[in-house]
């Protein structure tokens, strides 16, 4: 898909759409960038708008830009979440491959959190676009084309307990919303192969939360080999399609599964789970109901001291937030963001660069339901103090 294939409306739409955004920092201020967002909304200039200046405020919220660089990632998904880049497909797009059937979603999300596995995610998306851009004689990407990726979804291994563990939907739900919400036209096809019966259960829990132009992009097979390599290589040469897939490529060992491209996954040693229940020692317990919030008070006396957060629930995830008291308002500091905290602590810190009050939010509005219970450990810790060695300061 090129500029080439609009018309003079739709053009004159993308110059509207370039002038709407003039007080914005784009992460990319190509035409071919500005037209996903219209191809997304159906050229509803007020709808695209809304949509882009959405996933400006979520990439500056969650430093999207620095991902690519500054990832820390968790061992266990670099070592057991079977994810990355094989090779292109024929239009020059990046191909990933992805063996969800052999992914330990409960070991996982038992080692770390569906924040960290969520951002892995993020971060191959960024990465492939990077790559397009770094590399444009290999992807040999003309000016006007929209870059997509194309992805095989290999099931082999897929059973109930991908559907029935509820961290596992609940992040293949998040995932879905953040793409579809923020990389609008970045999927060319989707190739699910290896299906077995029970994948058209999972299927149906996740398919109202796919736009109907990313449905139409996936194509889903069972486990009948012949039909499915030959859809593949309609799509990708066999020389950038691994051989266990019906292609040439191999290891430099002659591996058909090229695992030192994506691993196998497998099960997750239990040496990597979380240990259990955070330690409640010099914590505070505090529960929040359902359907409210709560907020705590901190004095930071001097510019540059450091404001510490540790805290865990018993059981559940709670929202945080971090505002600055400013002239009766409150000025977000750390956004709003769900915390999946039950099973290892949150902890963070923030330098404060002026003095006041700075305000925690423990927020349970999402629950209707069921209250939380907090234990929480939260001061202000000096400067002079963290140089020196102690503690001066408490809240």
């Amino acid at each position: 898909m090129d500029l080439n294939q609009f018309n003079e409306k739709q053009k004159a739409v993308l110059k509207q759409f370039r002038e709407a955004l003039n007080d914005c920092q784009l992460p990319d201020s190509e035409d071919v960038y500005l037209i996903r967002w219209l191809i997304a909304r159906d050229f509803d200039l007020a709808k695209a708008e809304k949509m882009l200046r959405n996933s400006i405020e979520w990439r500056r919220k969650f430093k999207i830009d620095a991902l690519r660089e500054e990832l820390k990632e968790p061992e266990v998904l670099s070592k057991y979440f079977p994810a990355g880049f094989v090779g292109r497909d024929k239009s020059f797009n990046p191909l990933w491959l992805v063996r969800y059937g052999k992914t330990d979603m409960k070991g996982i999300l038992r080692s770390t959190k569906k924040r960290d596995y969520v951002m892995k995610v993020i971060h191959l998306v960024e990465s492939s676009i990077w790559l397009v851009k770094s590399n444009p004689e290999t992807y040999r990407r003309s000016p006007d084309a929209i870059v997509q990726s194309t992805i095989i979804f290999d099931m082999e291994g897929f059973t109930m307990q991908h559907i029935t563990n509820k961290q596992a939907m609940e992040s293949a739900i998040k995932l879905i919303q953040v793409y579809e919400a923020n990389y609008p036209e970045y999927l060319h096809r989707v190739f699910v192969i290896n299906a077995p019966t029970i994948f058209a259960i999972g299927f149906s829990m996740i398919k109202p939360f796919l736009n109907e132009r990313t449905r139409n992009k996936i194509q889903i097979f069972n486990h009948d080999i012949k039909q499915w390599k030959a859809a593949l290589l309609t799509e990708i040469d066999a020389e950038e399609l691994p051989a266990c897939y019906g292609g040439k490529k191999t290891d430099p060992d002659g591996n058909p599964n090229c695992a030192t491209l994506v691993n196998m996954g497998g099960v997750v040693p239990k040496s990597y789970y979380f240990s259990g229940k955070s330690d409640t020692t010099n914590k505070t317990p505090l529960t929040v109901a359902n359907g409210s919030k709560e907020h705590l008070e901190f004095q930071v006396k001097r510019a540059g001291d450091v404001l510490k957060w540790d805290f865990h629930t018993e059981e559940g995830d709670i929202a945080f937030a971090l505002y600055k008291k400013q002239d009766g308002e409150l000025i977000p500091i750390v956004h709003f963001d769900r915390v999946d905290c039950d099973m290892s602590t949150e902890e963070g810190e923030l330098q404060c660069d002026d003095t006041g009050v700075y305000v925690v939010e423990f927020d349970n509005n999402f629950s209707y339901l069921r209250s939380k219970k907090i234990w929480y450990s939260i001061k202000v810790e000096s400067a002079t103090a963290r140089v020196n060695g102690t503690d001066l300061d408490s809240p």
